[in-house]
């Protein structure tokens, strides 16, 4: 499971353009109340995926996400636009998963399980940086 896990995001990864990531764990969780999400963490979130594991240059892509009090996600993700649901999981992991559209319309899957708490989350994923899947850490901040 998760090694289809790990080739799911990579061709996820490859097809959205350079250094974009997607983030998961794997493991299937319980379904939670997508507006569990909504009270404590709706608003702008902003921050980087970077490659942990770099070869001669380090791959890095921006992510610019704004939860809404619905539990529904929109943004940028790299070079592509994104959109989708936002959740608690039962160990307290925000878990975005939607589509992300690159600029020639080819939708891609989008997974990411950060934890963290109100105002920064964080995560561990596999990302493709030209070409080539590499570890990648994602990071973000709540800016508003």
């Amino acid at each position: 499971m998760v090694g289809n896990g790990i080739l799911i995001a990579a061709l996820a990864l490859a097809a959205a353009g350079c250094s974009h990531a997607t983030a998961g764990t794997g493991a299937v969780e319980p379904s939670a109340s997508v507006r569990e999400a909504a009270p404590r963490l709706a608003g702008h979130w902003q921050g980087p995926v970077w490659e942990t594991g770099a070869h001669l240059i380090q791959g890095r892509t921006p992510l610019d996400l704004t939860i809404k009090d619905d539990g529904t996600w929109t943004g940028k993700i790299g070079k592509g636009e994104g959109s989708g649901t936002a959740r608690l999981d039962r160990r307290g992991n925000l878990v975005l998963s939607g589509v992300a559209t690159r600029a020639d319309s080819v939708p891609t899957a989008v997974r990411y399980t950060l934890r963290g708490d109100a105002t920064r989350r964080w995560g561990e994923t596999v990302g493709d940086f030209s070409g080539r899947p590499e570890h990648a850490s994602v990071s973000l901040r709540k800016v508003d």
